[in-house]
């Protein structure tokens, strides 16, 4: 009989297990700040196909600590609008805490000075702030030169499997020393607009850590649009994006399941250790 108990129960124990499941990781798309028409919704498909263990949302109303807790990823897409300090602050706390944010520049024509100026308020936070401008290749380019292909990548989870990726008109990214330049420009690459940079100087992608989250910054949104998806590498970069920066995002939905199954586990082998004693 007793055999039969701890049988049952060490049943229960693989049921319980194969049950108890990571929940899925919670994106969310923030277009209450971006340019008029923006649409990740219809633009960003492939992306949200392709990362099965991800479930995309997007929102369009002011960011708040309560609003972000709900999710493990922030993305803000095709930036337009001021941030408020009060969004400001509830995003370095959302990332402080663990979460996973994401954050898209724009060219100098299609991003006016004051909201820059914002996204550069929330970006010093991080190490990392966007330039007026846009970055072009006289060489290495898809078509023409506001469409450079960037191939001067560092070693970073970012990179592995890419060799390139190609982005529309682009705007460079001044970083501080403890920030990684994820990609840069090459001998010939230059931008065009308020602020001049030249050659390697120019960075598109960089990344940081702080406190317990991560940020990634790119000079542009298009990296990871339909349009630009199957361009080479940018799939499997954005994949990877989404994958490091949300590495150290705590999941908030269902986290209780997951606990109760852990406690429900630790209280069926209590009982078939002192079953076994008996």
């Amino acid at each position: 009989m007793k055999r039969v108990v701890i049988s049952a129960l060490l049943l229960m124990v693989i049921g319980i297990c194969g049950s108890v499941e990571a929940p899925l990781k919670q994106v969310m798309i923030d277009i209450h700040h971006s340019v008029e028409g923006a649409n990740p919704e219809v633009n960003m498909v492939a992306i949200t196909k392709i990362l099965a263990d991800f479930t995309f949302e997007i929102k369009d109303e002011p960011l708040t600590e309560n609003l972000l807790q709900e999710y493990d990823v922030v993305m803000l897409y095709q930036p337009y609008a001021n941030l408020d300090d009060a969004e400001i602050e509830a995003l370095v706390e959302f990332v402080r805490k663990g979460g996973g944010l994401i954050i898209c520049g724009e060219h100098d024509v299609g991003w006016n000075d004051s909201s820059r100026s914002t996204y550069n308020k929330l970006g010093k936070t991080f190490g990392i702030i966007f330039t007026s401008n846009a970055v072009d290749d006289p060489t290495d380019k898809m078509g023409c030169y506001c469409t450079p292909i960037i191939h001067n990548m560092a070693e970073h989870p970012l990179t592995e499997g890419v060799t390139q990726i190609v982005l529309y008109k682009p705007c460079a990214l001044r970083i501080s020393a403890d920030v990684v330049a994820v990609a840069r420009g090459d001998d010939d690459s230059k931008t065009i607009g308020a602020e001049q940079i030249t050659g390697e100087d120019i960075v598109v992608v960089a990344v940081a850590e702080y406190e317990r989250g991560k940020v990634v910054v790119t000079g542009s949104h298009t990296v990871f649009d339909d349009s630009f998806i199957n361009q080479p590498d940018n799939q499997t970069f954005s994949i990877n994006v989404f994958n490091w920066v949300s590495e150290q995002a705590v999941p908030k939905d269902n986290s209780w399941v997951t606990m109760a199954g852990i406690l429900v586990i630790a209280a069926v082998l209590v009982l078939v250790i002192v079953l076994k004693k008996r």
